[in-house]
């Protein structure tokens, strides 16, 4: 995938999730588009897993490595994908980060372990706006 399919060609994004009493989780996720979505890719029984399971409400800002967003908030929708389209979110990844992407999977892996299953999930948003820096 060409740094023309990712407008601003940010490397690191935060996530925003919502939990029950309607209160804001950040976290620091990477995404790449394809097809007019956006993709991403976590242990599958991470907390933002359940949340975006209990609520598909999502806000995504171009971010630091830590999460700091220095982008504006975009609003967006996620679904957890089935353990078998997880493929599109995998090669997604793997096209626009490359060997980090694959690193990161063997890392989730080995540290998800007996708490995680050892396993990842894909997520799929579909974004309002592009998450673009601001400035």
């Amino acid at each position: 995938m060409s740094r023309r399919a990712d407008p601003a060609g940010d490397r690191f994004f935060a996530l925003r999730t919502f939990r029950r009493d309607g209160s804001v989780v950040a976290t620091p996720i990477w995404l790449a588009p394809t097809g007019g979505r956006w993709y991403a890719y976590t242990p599958i029984r991470s907390w933002k897993v359940a949340r975006i399971r209990r609520n598909p409400r999502v806000e995504v800002a171009a971010s630091d490595f830590e999460g700091r967003p220095f982008g504006a908030w975009c609003q967006g929708r996620a679904r957890v994908l089935h353990r078998r389209e997880s493929r599109k979110a995998r090669r997604a990844l793997t096209a626009k980060y490359g060997n980090r992407f694959r690193l990161f999977r063997f890392v989730t892996m080995l540290g998800a372990g007996r708490k995680h299953g050892g396993r990842g999930i894909g997520l799929e948003l579909t974004l309002d706006d592009h998450p673009a820096r601001v400035g």
